[in-house]
């Protein structure tokens, strides 16, 4: 009796040893149109598995193709030991129209190495959002609205006048603002605009009224590449 116990405790405690740690860690970065999440760290034997998740802060959504993210090629202890990338193990879930999940796999050439410590490391997220025109269709009630990675908001339709704060992930530099009525393009009389880098503050004059809802048209001049980088640092 005494052997069959002994040899029950060995099996239990093998096949815990054999389980995965998974550990919930919930470290964010956020801007104007994603957050970025590290969901998880599942450690196996010389190796773990990292979640991250991109999810839309904005009405207009998230597509698996809307963003490209790359992962460091390795990841370094505090104490010096490495972890490689393993390209084949990438998974990429599409979890929902808000939410965008992806699984790497970054594996020891130690023995036995386990996580400790700090884990340093660098996202790089490249939005793929180009078109050159991007179209909107504005009505009273919605004052807050993204296409193709340009978010639009105080928007206020008045009179002949158009107000609007507009951001976009390429330099605004050279946009253009019309509108559409009754199948004609319509360009504003006056633009007066302050603009950074990234942002315009604008009103436009037309000629004639603005009925309540329009479609609304902004032209892209530059389309320049955009890579953020994103610094987490876990500790264990």
């Amino acid at each position: 009796m005494r052997i069959i116990l002994v040899l029950i405790f060995i099996f239990i405690t093998l096949a815990g040893c054999q389980q995965p740690d998974i550990k919930d860690v919930q470290y964010i970065y956020e801007n104007s149109y994603i957050k970025v999440v590290i969901d998880e760290i599942e450690e196996v034997e010389n190796g773990f598995f990292l979640t991250v998740t991109l999810e839309s802060i904005t009405e207009g959504g998230i597509n698996k193709n809307d963003y490209a993210v790359a992962f460091p090629s390795q990841i370094i202890l505090a104490n010096g030991h490495e972890f490689y990338k393993i390209n084949e193990e990438q998974k990429t879930e599409f979890v929902n129209d808000e939410k965008v999940m992806i699984r790497e796999f970054y594996l020891s050439e130690s023995e036995n190495q386990k996580l400790a410590g700090f884990l340093s490391f660098s996202l790089y997220v490249k939005p793929t959002l180009n078109k050159k025109l991007v179209t909107f269709e504005i009505d009273g009630n919605r004052n807050n609205v993204m296409s193709d990675g340009i978010i639009l908001t105080n928007i206020d339709i008045k009179d002949n006048y158009l107000r609007l704060n507009l951001n976009d992930v390429h330099p605004t530099k050279g946009i253009g603002v019309t509108i559409e009525l009754e199948g004609e393009r319509i360009y504003p009389l006056v633009s007066k605009t302050e603009q950074n880098l990234n942002t315009i503050k604008g009103e436009y004059e037309f000629a004639q009224p603005l009925p309540e809802t329009i479609v609304l048209m902004v032209s892209r001049a530059n389309l320049s590449e955009t890579i953020w980088e994103l610094p987490f640092t876990i500790e264990f």
